[in-house]
C-alpha cells in the first residue's frame, strides 16, 4: 500500500526507532508498503519514519531490485566528500552536506539473519541519507540555526509554514555551554572588585570564587567536547564533519577561561 509522507514541519520526523526483535508479517507489510510508496514518489530510498512508522527500517532501491536493512548500524567509515542532497522531507530543498565516503555497515533482513556490507559512492551517501532518518531528522539537523533558518525562508515562499525549532530538542551539550557561560560571565564581574575597598578578606573570597569558577569551566569544558562527540557518533552519520566545530567552541571557551584566571591572578588575588 502506497502510504502518505511525512513533510516539514511534521514533528514525527526527528523521532529515534528503537529496535525491532520481531520478525514477523507485521514487517513484511511495512517493507512492502515503502517499496511501494518509493516507486510511487520515483524515490531512492525510503526509511519507515519517513511514512510515520517509528522502527529503524531502511529500503534502498538499487539496479539489482530492493535491498532492505533493519536495525542498521555503521561500523566503519572512511574519507569525507561533499554531497548535494535533497529529501521528499524538504520538497523543493538542496543542501550540500559532508559525508563519509565509504561506509561499512551491519544489520538484519527480513528474516532477522545478520548481514554485513561494505558502501563506497552514491550508495555510501544514500545510506547515511536514510540512517540520518532512522536515528532521529533529516539533513538539517547538521545545520547551523542560521542554515535552518534559511530552509524555513525557503518553505514558507513556496506556501509551507512551519519551524524546526518549534520541535527540535535542545541538544545536551548546550547546558554544559550555558553552565560555563554563566560561571566565566561571574568570574568576569569579580575583577570590577579593584575598583572597590574591599577587605583584603573580601578579596580573597572572590578570588577564590575564581579559582571555583576557572576549574569548573575547564572540567565543563572537557564535559562539552567529551559528550558532544558522543552525541554527534549517535546521531549523526558524519561525525568527523563536526569534530572540528566541537573543538572551535573548546578551544573559544578555554582561551576565555584562561584569560580570566590571568586577569583575576593578578586584580583580584590580594597576595
Amino acid at each position: 500500500m502506497v502510504r502518505e509522507l511525512v513533510v516539514f514541519p511534521d514533528e514525527r520526523i526527528n523521532i529515534a526507532s528503537a529496535d525491532i526483535r520481531v520478525f514477523d508479517e507485521s514487517l513484511f507489510e511495512l517493507l512492502d508498503d515503502l517499496k511501494e510508496t518509493i516507486e510511487a514518489n520515483n524515490a531512492e530510498g525510503l526509511a519507515a519514519i519517513q511514512i510515520g512508522i517509528p522502527s529503524p527500517v531502511v529500503v534502498i532501491k538499487t539496479d539489482a531490485g530492493y535491498l532492505e536493512l533493519i536495525n542498521p548500524r555503521v561500523l566503519r567509515k572512511s574519507g569525507t566528500v561533499s554531497s548535494v542532497e535533497k529529501t521528499l522531507y524538504l520538497p523543493g530543498i538542496e543542501r550540500t552536506i559532508e559525508r563519509y565516503e565509504t561506509v561499512s555497515i551491519i544489520y538484519q533482513d527480513r528474516h532477522g539473519e545478520q548481514r554485513s556490507m561494505k558502501a563506497t559512492g552514491d550508495l555510501s551517501l544514500l545510506i547515511q541519507r536514510k540512517f540520518d532518518y532512522v536515528f532521529g531528522g533529516s539533513f538539517a539537523n547538521k545545520m547551523d540555526h542560521n542554515g535552518r533558518a534559511k530552509i524555513e525562508k525557503e518553505m514558507h515562499k513556496a506556501g509551507v509554514s512551519g519551524s524546526f525549532d518549534t520541535y527540535a530538542p535542545l541538544s545536551k551539550r548546550e547546558y554544559f555551554k550555558s553552565v560555563m557561560s554563566k560561571l566565566l560571565f561571574l568570574e568576569f564581574l569579580t575583577l570590577f572588585a579593584l575598583f572597590f575597598n574591599f577587605t583584603e578578606e573580601t578579596m580573597l573570597s572572590l578570588y577564590h570564587f575564581d579559582l571555583f569558577a576557572t576549574v569548573s569551566a575547564l572540567i565543563l569544558n572537557a564535559g562539552y567536547f567529551i559528550y558532544a562527540k558522543y552525541e554527534a557518533g549517535r546521531v549523526v552519520s558524519c561525525t568527523g564533519c563536526q569534530i572540528v566545530n566541537f573543538i572551535s567552541v573548546s578551544l573559544k571557551y578555554f582561551a576565555v577561561t584562561s584569560i580570566l584566571f590571568a586577569a583575576s591572578y593578578f586584580l583580584v588575588n590580594p597576595a
